[in-house]
């Protein structure tokens, strides 16, 4: 297994200062989240530095029912399919769509629309060589897929893998037993108090990292450990954690 680095904690830097700095502290990838201020972002083949790519967080919702609202949102996640294949990037991020407050009557017209969009992403992903990968979701009002279920059961229907955002699982109630199957193709990591997903470097909160990596590695996962959390500080603690504990 690989250690990475989600720009989220240095989204304030350039991408040559933080690949620099990621090359510095031993990180093997560097996840570019490719929203604003990393909307546009380019990459020369000077780093030994692997990517992945996060698709736009905010002010995105590829279930939304309002198909403008919709059509903006796949295409903005179609360009980070083109960013990631553009920097030899062989993973994307994509959040699953919301369901607002007035849709509740209507979830599952919305659930339908996201699977739809999802759809479109995936299929234009394989067609530029690039797995699209949906992360599940943390114990919030509002997004879809925060039950493993549902990502499992999209995944499969869509004939791709997912992200699993343990940290988001452990605030829906989830063990690390319970987080892991042959489906799993990416990992975010951080931790928390299994109430709030709060991001804190790993070793500081209350998830089983140890028991994680037993089970993906029961499962064969050989893919990239992303670690997402606050500042400087966390990233190195955290990376020091993971080399202590990977097999």
């Amino acid at each position: 297994m690989k250690i990475g680095v989600s720009t989220l904690a240095l989204a304030e830097h350039s991408i040559s200062e933080i690949l620099e700095y990621l090359e510095d502290i031993g990180a093997d990838y560097c996840e570019i989240i490719n929203e604003y201020p990393m909307a546009d972002v380019e990459v020369t083949d000077s780093y030994s530095i692997g990517f992945t790519v996060h698709a736009p967080i905010s002010d995105i919702n590829i279930a939304s029912l309002n198909d403008r609202v919709r059509d903006a949102s796949v295409r903005e996640v179609m360009r980070s399919v083109d960013l990631a294949a553009d920097i030899g990037a062989d993973v994307l991020v994509v959040h699953p769509g919301l369901v607002p407050f007035l849709g509740r009557r209507y979830t599952g017209r919305i659930m339908e629309r996201n699977l739809e969009s999802l759809r479109e992403i995936v299929d234009y992903g394989e067609e530029r060589g690039v797995g699209v990968f949906p992360e599940n979701m943390p114990r919030l009002e509002g997004p879809l897929m925060r039950d493993l279920d549902e990502l499992w059961g999209a995944v499969e229907e869509l004939d791709t893998m997912a992200t699993l955002d343990v940290a988001h699982a452990a605030t829906m109630g989830y063990g690390v037993d319970e987080m892991v199957t042959g489906r799993v193709g990416h990992v975010h990591l951080s931790d928390n108090d299994r109430e709030t997903d709060s991001h804190d470097a790993l070793g500081e909160g209350s998830i089983d990292f140890r028991g994680l990596l037993d089970k993906l590695e029961d499962h064969g996962y050989r893919g990239v450990l992303t670690v997402e959390v606050k500042n400087t500080r966390e990233i190195e603690s955290s990376v020091e954690f993971l080399r202590r504990i990977i097999h």
